[in-house]
């Protein structure tokens, strides 16, 4: 028996923790979704899961690990989808503008407009940037493969390090996000993802 933020935790047997563990993260994104990080406190999650306060604690320490936790379940789903997808197209080329499209996708999912939200507070401690820096690995792993591969074939010619290109295309994607809120209509915000594919392929210089 251990004791979080004064709570007395109890041992659960681990088959029925994982269920319970997944049940709190659901219904707690459903709050996030629709309050945002800051709003949403333990105590509501508590409330709309109907489960003690010592269970949410013994599967996680803080509301931080529990955000966490429900950003990772969403990444890894929308991971395993693009695998999929990937394979219909053979060229880098294309698997860049479908990247493209499925950020821009992505980019309306409630979950991703909290992120941002979650990012600027200032108590994020080193232990959880370093969290952070892990759920957003298989993302920016994803952008680097596809330049190597592109590379590799020949698609691609630039005498910048993949590492740098895959930054520069991942901080580019992630970052326009912002447009959805500058009064872009759906159909154009789209497209705009598909036209920084094009900047980045073709360059702006004559």
């Amino acid at each position: 028996m251990n004791t979080i933020n004064g709570v007395i935790i109890m041992a659960r047997p681990v088959g029925q923790g994982e269920k319970t563990k997944k049940h709190i993260a659901e219904k707690a994104r459903v709050l996030f979704e629709q309050k945002g990080y800051a709003a949403t406190s333990m105590e509501e999650i508590r409330e709309f899961t109907e489960i003690s306060k010592g269970s949410i604690y013994y599967h996680f320490k803080s509301k931080e690990e529990l955000f966490l936790y429900t950003v990772e379940t969403v990444s890894e789903s929308w991971r395993q989808e693009w695998e999929a997808q990937a394979k219909q197209v053979t060229t880098a080329t294309e698997k860049l503008y479908m990247l493209a499209q499925y950020y821009a996708s992505d980019m309306q999912h409630p979950l991703s407009k909290i992120v941002p939200e979650y990012m600027g507070t200032e108590n994020i401690e080193d232990m959880v940037k370093e969290k952070i820096i892990h759920l957003f690995q298989p993302e920016y792993d994803i952008f680097y493969h596809i330049i190597e591969e592109g590379i590799r074939n020949k698609e691609f010619v630039s005498n910048k390090t993949i590492d740098d290109l895959a930054y520069i295309l991942y901080s580019t994607l992630t970052g326009m996000s912002v447009t959805q809120f500058l009064g872009y209509d759906e159909d154009k915000f789209y497209l705009l993802y598909d036209n920084a594919i094009d900047v980045f392929l073709n360059g702006i210089a004559p």
